[in-house]
């Protein structure tokens, strides 16, 4: 036991409909992130000659993502 806050008592299981919903969560979290680092100017896109706003930072499909920024 890590926390004495947070006890789980049953896991999600893959294929499981509430996955999708906690996924998609956490995914609108990182994306949110991703967001603001942007706009505070710690993160920059790629291709942001062609995409205004600051580029892309990240393609989201299913449950995959893939964060591309510049070095």
């Amino acid at each position: 036991e890590l926390d004495p806050f947070f006890r789980s008592s049953c896991e999600v299981r893959q294929g499981d409909p509430i996955s999708l919903l906690l996924s998609n969560l956490a995914v609108d979290a990182l994306v949110t992130i991703l967001d603001k680092a942007r706009m505070a100017g710690h993160l920059t896109g790629v291709v942001g000659h062609l995409i205004p706003g600051g580029g892309v930072t990240h393609l989201h499909y299913a449950d995959d993502i893939m964060i591309v920024v510049e070095g």
